[in-house]
């Protein structure tokens, strides 16, 4: 139990260290979206790009655990979407928000911080997979399904949706890095040693920066609005989304069990920061940043008891 806190507390603190730097004005709040931007579009590319770049090409790719992590995440987004619209009742924009906020995990904020500190050797290409599934495939389909369900595709073809939500990810900072990698690797390219070195110090500062911002952004958040509606989603990600990666992890034989922690691992992580964004673009914000509160302080104990169950 020890070993487990030992673990977990330095990511907790580093995020109530940011919740009282904003608090207390120490930092103000208005800097947290500079910080936010710098995380996403330099320290974690560099990251990424980096790691994939030193890697032999046949490495970079892990078929076993995008299928466990991909399947699992999916398979919790399906759970998502007919618990919202059979017990919740929600629209099917609604449905797709909460089942969202079921299925996909803060990897780049949350899940990274996490496998540091749990892995000696942090296994970065689980971290990579994860945000391919994630960006690559449910985040689209999830996209699909609530702009379907707002009535968007009324006066547009399905083809004109895709092409809409196909462009906003291949915008996407990592998703970018991901391919730089990718042909960095399968190239053999070798960075000058002088941008691998930078390239190096921004990589480590992606991962407390990261904690730092999320604190942060929880100063000025309640948890306000339909209390079962709040409860059934963060339920759903922090032990349902988790249990499906885990079940269909369990059923692939050769798994590397490292991989097979950091998928279940990757998927106890809260739901991505930008949830209320996303919500507030359909007019979900105020429930969405309370689910995004309640999450993130329930996941103190959440991770600690899945660290527990599995080491």
């Amino acid at each position: 139990m020890l070993d487990i806190l030992a673990t977990t507390t330095p990511i907790f603190f580093l995020i109530i260290l940011g919740f009282i730097a904003v608090k207390t004005r120490l930092m103000p709040s208005d800097a947290l979206p500079g910080l936010g931007r710098f995380v996403l579009y330099f320290t974690l590319p560099a990251l990424i790009f980096s790691t994939l770049v030193h890697m032999d090409f046949a490495d970079v790719i892990e078929p076993k655990f995008l299928l466990a992590y991909g399947v699992g995440s999916l398979l919790s987004f399906v759970l998502g979407l007919l618990i919202a619209r059979t017990l919740l009742k929600n629209n099917l924009t609604g449905s797709g928000i909460k089942a969202l906020g079921m299925s996909m995990s803060n990897s780049a904020f949350f899940g990274l911080p996490v496998l540091i500190l749990v892995f000696n050797d942090p296994p970065t290409v689980a971290f990579t997979m994860a945000l391919i599934v994630e960006n690559m495939l449910l985040f689209p389909i999830a996209l699909m399904t609530i702009e379907y369900g707002n009535g968007k595709g009324e006066n547009q073809s399905l083809l004109h949706i895709w092409k809409s939500v196909i462009k906003r990810v291949s915008r996407n900072p990592l998703i970018i890095a991901i391919v730089a990698g990718f042909i960095g690797s399968a190239l053999h390219i070798r960075l000058p040693s002088a941008l691998d070195e930078s390239l190096r110090m921004l990589s480590a500062a992606s991962a407390t920066t990261a904690l730092f911002v999320i604190g942060g952004s929880l100063v000025g958040s309640s948890i306000k609005g339909n209390i079962s509606e709040i409860s059934t989603v963060i339920i759903g990600k922090l032990i349902m989304h988790p249990l499906c990666v885990a079940v269909v992890a369990m059923c692939i034989p050769g798994l590397n069990p490292e991989l097979r922690l950091a998928a279940i691992l990757l998927a106890a992580m809260p739901m991505m920061s930008i949830y209320p964004i996303i919500g507030g673009n359909y007019g979900y914000r105020s429930i969405c940043a309370s689910i995004l509160m309640g999450a993130t302080i329930v996941s103190f104990v959440s991770i600690a008891a899945t660290l527990g169950i599995l080491t």
